[in-house]
């Protein structure tokens, strides 16, 4: 090899050096200087852990300031992997102490399990004497710790389930859904009523724990450098609520299966009382049950996770004469002293088919009050025929039925004010009898409704014909102060005054008057106007019907209270009624700790 032939070779090595230096010169650029962001974010990921601080959630008081819904202290008890000798002994040991079976633990062991250093949950609120034990037993149940925690604190005896609602673990699909908004796996989120509406409000801002970890996980301490971030504690709230209204509706409706109950303030819609029976169980429904538990909820055929005030619809029996009626006057077709070509006889011939009254030996020639008083069905049967279908559901609407009332719960069902239109629609058109109106004229057939528009209805009645929005939330609080909420005027009744005056009139004869059917709603001192409802149910016993406001002059308070399958609204719904007006106008200030009602006085009633 020649001299030139090497100097050749020595040129293209250091070349080939020079390359590969640059190369490696620009590498070390890109990866410090370009990509520094990203792999200390990496470094990051993999030397630290997120422990989340749980913001404490805001309480629910009553108008009074009383404490409904709060947080209380709990315990959780989790397995650390690493830490645990013998799975199986460990399994063995814990599962009667927490009141598990040895297969829900183990399935609860697996299904949670991340990696050996991560702890898994295996039992949320258990008692201090179960954590005295654990303990007393630390010795043999290594990894096996319990941590403090909040827990909600629901009224007793699931008083206000539907009401309150409750809290749960979000899923994987609300997650998705709502994580941008700063919620995080495992985290709570409100399931249902006022804890579902408001969940925003109460839930505040979790706070967050930097912990170092070794690259398999392990646990060093807590990060130098980087602070906790603290949580900020979600808001409180008032609601409208009353609970001596709330107490006597629930101890009232005590011993009955499946019913609704609520109370309105007239003057401005706020909710002072709201029942659905059967209750849930919002404590355990808070902090986990099994997959069998909740299948003998859902499976329940009373269906207790039914919100009745709102959700379900019924007809709403001699409680909707009130519209007809009204309707009626506002149109001229009656006054207050017209009676009907056609007498009770205790029902009434249409074409081929005889409509029965309640009063099987009627109720003679009534002029419109006394109708109202007693009821007669065969009165309205004609009144609804002079009014027409189309004519009584546009006042239907304009009363607020068959649209939802807007209160600030969850999933309100709209009910439903047939007309013409809609019965061609579903029976096909012209293949429906007129007879129709005489079942709508005293609220059966098709005409569906929930308990809060009747007593939203009521209400307007009451207060000289505005329907409110329907609402609990009076007030928030947090660090910043406090924000009222303002009344919504939703519409008016489509009724002059003195139509309203003669409903009001008629109301108080349901109530006072000799032949009235309500006398069990009578509040000693006190002028009541309602009307009473026995709506007929193709499934059972009649549905119990109660609509009210008092005292009847200037109410205060106006109510409906639905009793399913129980049989007559003078004799089962109307004592309900009474119960909660006694609570509500008979005292002169709250009465102080809310008493359950295994602890309260019961009610019973007779047919």
């Amino acid at each position: 090899m020649n001299e030139f032939s090497r100097r050749n070779k020595n040129a293209i090595l250091l070349a080939v050096l020079a390359l590969l230096a640059g190369a490696l010169v620009i590498r070390l650029f890109f990866l410090q200087i370009v990509f520094h962001p990203y792999y200390r974010r990496m470094a990051d990921v993999n030397r630290l852990r997120l422990i989340p601080i749980p913001a404490p959630r805001g309480a629910i008081y009553d108008r009074h300031g009383r404490k409904i819904v709060a947080n209380r202290p709990a315990y959780s008890v989790s397995i650390l992997p690493y830490e645990v000798r013998d799975l199986e002994l460990t399994i063995q040991k814990l599962a009667p102490l927490i009141g598990l079976t040895e297969a829900e633990l183990d399935a609860a062991i697996k299904r949670e399990r991340t990696s050996r250093y991560e702890p898994i949950k295996v039992k949320k609120d258990v008692d201090f004497a179960t954590v005295a034990q654990l303990e007393e037993l630390n010795e043999d149940l290594p990894g096996v710790i319990y941590q403090a925690e909040q827990a909600r604190d629901y009224p007793p005896n699931n008083w206000g389930s539907h009401l309150v609602g409750y809290i749960s673990e979000i899923s994987e699909q609300e997650l998705l859904q709502l994580a941008s908004k700063g919620y995080r796996q495992g985290g709570y989120i409100g399931k249902r009523g006022i804890e579902k509406q408001y969940d925003q409000l109460l839930r505040g801002s979790d706070g967050v724990l930097y912990l170092e970890v070794t690259a398999q996980g392990k646990v060093l301490g807590e990060v130098p450098d980087k602070p906790p971030l603290h949580p900020i504690s979600g808001s409180d709230m008032v609601i409208a609520i009353d609970m001596d209204v709330q107490a006597a509706a629930e101890s009232a409706l005590a011993n009955f299966c499946c019913a609704g109950a609520v109370a309105l303030d007239p003057a401005n819609g706020e909710i002072l009382a709201f029942v659905s029976k059967p209750v849930y169980n919002t404590a355990g429904l808070s902090v986990g049950i099994t997959y069998e538990e909740w299948n003998r909820i859902v499976e329940d055929p009373n269906h207790p996770l039914l919100n009745r005030v709102i959700q379900s619809q019924y007809p709403p029996g001699s409680t909707a004469k009130l519209l007809t009626a009204g309707a009626a006057l506002e149109d001229g077709l009656v006054k207050p002293q017209t009676h009907m070509p056609t007498p009770c006889r205790g029902g009434y011939q249409f074409g081929t088919r005889f409509f029965r009254c309640w009063k099987p030996e009627g109720h003679g020639s009534l002029n419109l009050i006394g109708a109202i008083e007693q009821s007669c069905d065969v009165y309205f049967y004609q009144l609804g025929q002079k009014l027409g279908i189309n004519k009584w559901a546009e006042y239907g609407k304009k009363c607020g039925f068959g649209k939802r009332t807007g209160i600030d719960l969850p999933d309100e069902a709209r009910g439903l004010v047939p007309n013409t239109d809609w019965y061609d629609r579903r029976l096909g058109k012209g293949k429906w009898s007129q007879g129709v109106m005489l079942n709508l004229s005293i609220g059966q057939g098709e005409y569906l409704t929930t308990p809060l528009q009747l007593a939203n209805f009521y209400a307007a009645l009451g207060n000289g014909g505005v329907l409110w929005k329907p609402h609990l939330l009076k007030k928030v609080q947090d660090q910043t102060g406090v924000q009222e909420y303002r009344p919504e005027i939703v519409e008016r009744l489509p009724f002059s005054q003195e139509t309203l005056e003669i409903l009001r009139k008629s109301m108080v004869e349901v109530v006072h008057g000799q032949r009235g059917t309500a006398h069990r709603s009578q509040v000693e001192g006190i002028k009541v106007a309602g009307k009473t409802g026995t709506a007929e149910n193709p499934h059972g016993e009649p549905h119990a019907w109660f609509a009210c406001f008092a005292p009847a002059e200037n109410p205060v308070i106006a109510i409906a209270v639905l009793v399913e399958n129980a049989g007559h609204g003078s004799d089962i719904a109307a004592p309900v009624a009474q119960q909660m007006l006694q609570a509500y106008l008979l005292k002169r200030k709250p009465t102080g700790p809310l008493v359950s009602p295994a602890d309260s006085a019961t009610f019973e009633y007779s047919d």
